[in-house]
Order: structure tokens, then C-alpha cells, then sequence
């Protein structure tokens, strides 16, 4: 009969133990669950400049927005490095030309558009000429 009322206590010990109300018997923290909405993954996918296409060419090396501090090294195989506010290598990717825009494809999913007007390139941040 004690080993009935000493098992019958532990059940309801161990119950308590379990509150789903999300008490936590007066000593740790409260968690909740949480639920976890998948995140699209990134497509890094870019289109690779030909180093023969009209203007790529033209296009290799480096620019810079002085006001910004800002410099992007288009380099041939297709990949550019923006170094932004002292930080070298801040930003790194894919470019390709079509016609007269130019786009970046960073290794973070974002995009960057820009029109070459002369001897310039337009972005949203300003306008870059190439490093003398």
C-alpha cells in the first residue's frame, strides 16, 4: 500500500512537472515554442561578363565615388570588390554589361544597377570615374 501511494505521488510530482501553460515550477526561464518560417534561399546566380563583349572590355579596372568612399575593381574574369568607408573587400560578386547598364550581382543576392553615360558610371550611391 506505501509503494501504491509513493508511485501514485510521483505520477502527480512528475505531471506538474509538465505544465503545457508554460510555468516553469518557479525557477528557470519561460520559454515558449516557436515556430520557424523557412527562408528562401539566396541565388547568387550571376550572368559572367564576356571580356569580348561590346564595352566589358573598356569597362576592366578601377572606379571610384569620392564623396562616398567608395571604389568598385571590375576585374575581366567577370567578378568585381567594392571596397565602401575604409572597408576593403566589402562587397565582392558577378558584373555583366548589356548595352549601356551595367549590373552587380553580389555574393549577398543584391543587385545594382547602373547606366555607363561617357566616361562615367551612374549608380543609385552617384556617379563613379575611373581611378587615375
Amino acid at each position: 500500500m506505501a509503494t501504491a501511494a509513493i508511485g501514485i505521488a510521483l505520477m502527480v510530482l512528475t505531471g506538474c512537472g509538465s505544465d503545457s501553460e508554460g510555468s516553469d515550477g518557479g525557477g528557470g526561464e519561460v520559454t515558449s515554442p516557436t515556430t520557424s518560417t523557412p527562408t528562401p534561399p539566396i541565388t547568387t546566380e550571376a550572368p559572367s561578363v564576356d571580356p569580348e563583349a561590346d564595352g566589358a572590355a573598356a569597362l576592366r579596372g578601377d572606379w571610384e565615388i569620392p564623396s562616398e568612399d567608395y571604389v568598385l575593381h571590375l576585374i575581366e574574369d567577370g567578378t568585381f570588390v567594392q571596397d565602401y568607408q575604409g572597408i576593403e573587400d566589402f562587397r565582392t560578386g558577378k558584373w555583366s554589361v548589356d548595352g549601356t547598364k551595367i549590373s552587380l550581382v553580389g555574393d549577398d543576392g543584391d543587385t545594382d544597377e547602373g547606366t555607363i553615360s561617357g566616361d562615367t558610371l551612374v549608380f543609385q550611391l552617384g556617379t563613379a570615374t575611373r581611378v587615375k
